[in-house]
């Protein structure tokens, strides 16, 4: 079985006692197994306000006691569904994104849920998803929808480094046995196709350019993964759109992270901050080129 491309084979999965917390073990350990990993649960214990007064430690007994519940609660429905699993696990007094992007550094895949209590609450949508998906030394993956055995779903630009994403994609679906969906979106001008026309703009021939572009793209991946049957869908409209709807029964449904992060802007575009609130599906974040890094970084060594 392929695995794609990772620092080492451990998956690190983010906890903090909430069902959505649960299902991303439960999904982290499917994913441990099949690739053979260790499977590593990580929790956030949240600092005492700094006024707080703990005299006799009670208070932060109470909280690591609760913490150490949540792990032991994940590592048992890990083992529910793996129970030949290595297991390992921390849990430490410190922020989400800082314990997540350090584990990272020795992961091949970080995975959380999409909503959380504790710790891992406001990850998709604050300050943690943009450093997290800055700086995470691997692809992040968000679990979403229902466990599904269809096949992986890909967003396809034109912008140049997405080819990082779509040939991720389609390692994806070679190690799952699966087909490949690519999604190319297009925006239309005028936005109406009778509007287009009468302006002397022909409809055919800008489908016919969109669909060049995602053939070439597909070209480019497909001869490292000669195994996976890939259908195209080349559709006017929004991408979020479209990736949301045919991620309904997709396994994964895998996009690109681009930007700035940090405090100079978002990390997360618009299209990647839609799927990750309304996918039917987990969603893999990809820094276009961290593979590339992580195997010139494996090749010189």
């Amino acid at each position: 079985m392929t695995v794609p491309i990772g620092h080492s084979n451990v998956v690190v999965v983010g906890v903090d006692g909430s069902e959505s917390a649960q299902r991303a073990a439960r999904w982290a350990a499917r994913e441990a197994a099949r690739r053979g990993a260790e499977l590593r649960v990580v929790h956030a214990e949240l600092p005492l306000p700094a006024d707080a007064l703990d005299m006799t430690g009670m208070a932060r007994g109470a909280l690591h006691d609760e913490a150490m519940g949540w792990v032991r609660d994940a590592v048992a429905g890990a083992l529910e569904v793996a129970p030949e699993l290595d297991i390992t696990h921390r849990v430490e007094v410190n922020t989400p994104a800082w314990l997540l992007e350090r584990e990272s550094a020795r992961a091949g895949l970080v995975v959380v849920g999409s909503r959380g209590l504790g710790g891992f609450t406001g990850l998709l949508l604050g300050s943690v998803a943009v450093s997290l998906s800055c700086r995470a030394k691997c692809p992040v993956v968000v679990v979403r929808g229902d466990d599904a055995e269809g096949p992986v779903v890909v967003g396809v630009s034109g912008a140049p480094h997405n080819w990082m994403v779509v040939d991720r994609a389609f390692a994806e679906a070679e190690a799952r046995a699966t087909s490949l969906v690519a999604v190319h979106a297009w925006h239309p001008p005028m936005g109406d196709e009778k509007l287009a026309a009468s302006v002397g703009i022909v409809w055919s021939e800008l489908q016919a350019a969109r669909e060049a572009v995602v053939a070439q793209r597909i070209a480019a991946c497909a001869d490292r993964h000669p195994g996976v049957r890939v259908e195209r869908h080349v559709l006017p409209g929004s991408a979020a759109h479209h990736l949301v709807e045919l991620s309904a029964g997709a396994s994964l449904l895998v996009v690109g992270s681009h930007g700035t992060g940090g405090l100079r802007g978002k990390l997360l575009g618009s299209t990647s901050q839609a799927v990750i609130r309304h996918a039917s599906c987990p969603v893999l974040l990809v820094r276009p080129g961290l593979d590339e890094q992580i195997e010139n970084a494996r090749r010189a060594g």
